[in-house]
């Protein structure tokens, strides 16, 4: 995979949105996220956001809101965003003026 200088990691745990350096490798994703299990989730045509694929499963109290141009993703856990071009990653082009960010909080029935 292409090397992608700057990608943006929604961090669970501090509740933080801060730009990162991402290098395109599965490895570091998983360590940015701090998960095993990694899903996709589509934000637009050139953009997609990495998710922690058990967040709900392993019952994580908080998670994000994003929302670009109409399209709103939601995720437990922590997610990273990174342009995309044909599966591959690419600079994020999208206009953060148009990007809307929540911190979403979960409770769980049995709590």
């Amino acid at each position: 995979m292409m090397a992608n200088e700057t990608a943006v990691l929604f961090d669970h745990r501090t509740e933080n949105v801060t730009p990162v350096t991402y290098d395109g490798e599965l490895d570091t994703l998983r360590k940015l996220l701090g998960v095993k299990y990694v899903d996709l989730m589509r934000l637009d045509d050139s953009h997609v956001i990495f998710v922690d694929d058990e967040g709900l499963l392993d019952r994580r109290t908080t998670g994000f809101a994003v929302t670009y141009k109409g399209r709103k993703v939601e995720f437990a856990g922590s997610g990273l965003l990174v342009g995309d071009s044909y599966g591959q990653n690419a600079p994020i082009s999208l206009d953060f003026s148009d990007l809307k960010i929540d911190v979403l909080n979960f409770r769980y029935e049995d709590e």
